[in-house]
């Protein structure tokens, strides 16, 4: 069996995808304890949270049937799936003594979740540049590169439908989209897959299947390297010292800079005769 067929059945396994829905739920109980009242709300609404954690379990797939004009609830059709997604979610917000969540913030447990979450990552983002190519062409960089990046980091998107959802436990009025570390590593990885389409010689010669086995061991290696080091913090700060030096940050002090040169400068006095 060809090993692309075989991430793609170990992508759909039951413990592949239990783990994978264990993630998001453990993701979603961390934001709601940053506040007093996202943890009330773990008891006293328990269907908004298992609500708003189907929401996020298929909002790549969700978004990415807007986006191409097919039904948006087609991914909930699977009811073994949506099953294991809600025992995933139950498991993580109400087990005894909250073992589950305890065990799965381990970090032993968040490495062997890593190369999970970068197959899954890989495998939607391939699939969603298939699914542009056949709809809009090859020829279509940006909805290429809006799909590919939606349905790599859909979760991303829907966080304020989310929070709209978990109502005010957040302390928030307004809900807002930020574009995650998540966000930016599923654009990178879709323009790699659109340079690759386009047989461009940035990417010297890689075949697709090459460049999907490239992409995963380097996003399985990146969260591996997160879970022990910031690197969202290093990301953060590269991206902060660009837009300084790109976008205007870098001309603003350096006209500040020559404002406060030129007001210090000494006047010459002139007298009445000259």
């Amino acid at each position: 069996m060809h090993w692309q067929q075989l991430l793609k059945q170990l992508s759909n396994h039951i413990v592949f995808r239990g783990l994978h829905h264990a993630f998001i739920a453990v993701q979603l109980r961390d934001e709601l304890w940053k506040t007093s009242a996202g943890r009330r709300s773990q008891k006293m609404r328990p269907f908004t949270l298992w609500l708003t954690h189907i929401l996020l379990s298929y909002a790549g797939d969700i978004l990415v049937s807007l986006l191409l004009g097919t039904l948006p609830l087609e991914p909930l059709n699977n009811a073994q799936d949506v099953a294991l997604c809600t025992a995933a979610w139950y498991i993580v917000f109400y087990s005894p003594f909250d073992v589950a969540y305890v065990v799965a913030r381990t970090a032993a447990c968040r490495c062997l979740i890593a190369p999970v979450t970068a197959l899954n990552q890989v495998l939607h983002i391939e699939r969603g540049v298939q699914l542009a190519t056949k709809t809009y062409g090859r020829t279509a960089t940006l909805p290429i590169l809006i799909i590919g990046t939606v349905i790599g980091s859909g979760a991303e998107f829907l966080k304020p439908v989310a929070a709209l959802l978990i109502n005010r436990c957040q302390l928030q009025n307004v809900a807002y989209v930020k574009l995650s570390t998540n966000s930016k590593l599923a654009l990178l990885v879709t323009w790699l897959y659109l340079v690759q389409l386009n047989h461009s010689r940035l990417l010297l010669g890689l075949r697709r299947c090459q460049l999907q086995l490239y992409v995963l061991l380097a996003l399985t290696i990146f969260r591996i390297l997160a879970v022990f080091y910031r690197m969202d913090h290093l990301i953060w700060q590269l991206e902060n010292r660009l837009c300084y030096a790109l976008f205007g940050g870098l001309n603003a002090d350096l006209n500040k800079f020559f404002k406060r040169k030129i007001a210090l400068a000494p006047r010459k006095s002139f007298s009445k005769l000259d």
